[in-house]
């Protein structure tokens, strides 16, 4: 008589990867409320949890990683289970990558942080990240729930924030004078958008997983 697939420890181990991978996108989430708050009021204490908690993003990715690798050389997972497991190791190292991005955007709030911004670029810069914030419980809901309509709103989502971005670059052109500031500003901008297109990417494994087609954008 066969064994009984999947067994008990396969479920267990499946539960813990999916949770690791919920614990992995909050300390993005958190890392995301904490830059719109630097915008607001810049305070040395979360510019440094933002920089010690993309540290800790990148031992966890570690961690999570060898986790599958090990889950997929011992309980023999069968053909589906498999690509999801292949898909969860790509979609940790996106949100290890949001990590980063979002150090970036600390830093660079760092470098303008006694510099008087106008008001309208620091609200729609707010406005992006509270958006982000939206995309990404969105793109980690819609991976681990198989909810391929969740999936497919991240795409507009993705151009809203497009949208935003190139208001963000007008409106900085034609009202900041200073090139550094400027450059600054938009590569805040920049990172926001690279990290909205990965949203996007995390959500899309989804369709990978369901019907084996690779997703457009990787």
């Amino acid at each position: 008589m066969d064994k009984e697939y999947p067994s008990i420890s396969f479920k267990n181990r499946f539960k813990k990867i999916e949770s690791d991978i919920e614990e992995l996108n909050d300390l993005a989430i958190k890392s995301n409320m904490d830059v719109v708050k630097l915008f607001e009021e810049f305070n040395e204490n979360l510019y440094f949890d933002i920089l010690n908690r993309s540290n800790e993003m990148d031992i966890k990715t570690i961690d999570l990683e060898r986790e599958c690798i090990k889950f997929m050389a011992t309980e023999q997972p069968v053909a589906h289970d498999l690509i999801f497991m292949e898909s969860v190791i790509r979609v940790i190292s996106h949100i290890k990558r949001i990590g980063r991005l979002f150090l970036k955007i600390a830093q660079s709030i760092k470098n303008i942080k006694d510099v008087e911004i106008p008001e309208l670029i620091i609200k729609k810069l707010c406005y992006m990240g509270d958006y982000i914030e939206v995309m990404l419980k969105k793109s980690i809901f819609a991976f681990l729930n198989k909810d391929t309509q969740k999936a497919k709103e991240l795409s507009h989502d993705d151009d809203e924030i497009d949208e935003l971005y190139e208001f963000i670059l007008n409106d900085s052109i034609d009202m900041i004078e200073d090139r550094k500031i400027l450059i600054e500003i938009i590569s805040i901008a920049r990172h926001f958008e690279r990290i909205a297109d990965k949203t996007v990417n995390i959500g899309s494994r989804i369709f990978f997983v369901m019907d084996f087609k690779r997703p457009d954008i990787e």
